[in-house]
């Protein structure tokens, strides 16, 4: 979703955008990245790839070789040919208590995707110079047909259901990927490398967010909340994962739409490509 969005963003800004599938570089291996680096010599490479939270909870060592040891392959590609390593990682690093968690604050490292992710975050920085670290919020936009598009995904459920059922003690900060990537183009101009914390403002629990995306599509659909023990997951996440974007800021930039105003806005456009 990402990668759609911020190919989608930049080139509509004028950047010469490469995008390649894993069958055309697999990130994990450093021959492939080199060859591929050589050939289209980027100024800048953001790092997209990544496996789910209970995959990696199931399978580690996938979460490992996905998030850290291919950022490190990456990171260090970019390092020799002098070009900025973007790396995405996660809201997933902090704890239970109910609060804005920023770039300052230590990290709770309650899954093993949160463990790789970080360590991919630390091997970035070590590898390459000229690294920002992005910490996104609960992510969703792309296209209809991304699997992890949480918005579209609610509106079908809704669609199809009579009354849907979603978490009211697991917060965190909903955030269009078109915003992402239209702020990460702007950190970018800045050359202040580092972490940033990336999110649209504002917090919501799952049950919040569900409930205005139904709401938004001008469905009467049902919303009952319930307690996150409904839907079990191999992964121990974090009750909060809502994020202070404390560095952005710090640089002067303004900060993004609150998360309702986004929903509203991809709500609309996907409305318009459905003929609604």
């Amino acid at each position: 979703m990402l990668a759609t969005d911020l190919a989608r963003v930049a080139s509509a800004e004028g950047y010469q955008v490469t995008g390649t599938s894993h069958g055309e570089m697999d990130v994990t291996q450093a021959g492939q990245v080199r060859q591929v680096l050589e050939g289209t010599k980027p100024q800048v490479v953001v790092n997209t790839p990544g496996i789910g939270v209970d995959t990696c909870e199931e399978r580690p060592e996938e979460g490992y070789l996905m998030h850290t040891w291919a950022a490190g392959v990456v990171a260090r590609e970019c390092q020799r040919i002098d070009a900025v390593f973007v790396y995405i990682s996660t809201c997933g690093l902090f704890g239970d208590e109910m609060r804005f968690y920023s770039e300052y604050d230590p990290v709770v490292l309650k899954t093993q995707y949160a463990r790789s992710k970080l360590l991919g975050e630390q091997e970035a920085f070590r590898a390459c110079e000229r690294t920002f670290v992005i910490r996104p919020g609960w992510m969703y936009g792309g296209t209809q047909n991304h699997q992890r598009n949480f918005v579209f995904q609610r509106y079908q459920e809704a669609l199809r259901e009579p009354m849907l059922k979603s978490a009211g003690d697991k917060y965190g900060s909903p955030t269009f990927t078109g915003d992402v990537a239209a702020k990460l183009l702007e950190i970018l101009e800045m050359d202040e490398y580092g972490l940033y914390h990336v999110t649209n403002q504002g917090s919501a629990s799952r049950y919040d967010y569900v409930k205005y995306i139904v709401n938004s599509f001008g469905l009467d659909t049902p919303v009952e909340k319930v307690d996150s023990s409904s839907f079990p997951r191999r992964a121990p996440v974090p009750d909060c994962e809502t994020l202070e974007n404390l560095n952005v800021r710090f640089l002067g930039l303004q900060p993004m739409e609150p998360w309702q105003d986004a929903i509203d806005r991809y709500v609309h456009s996907i409305k318009a490509n459905i003929g609604q």
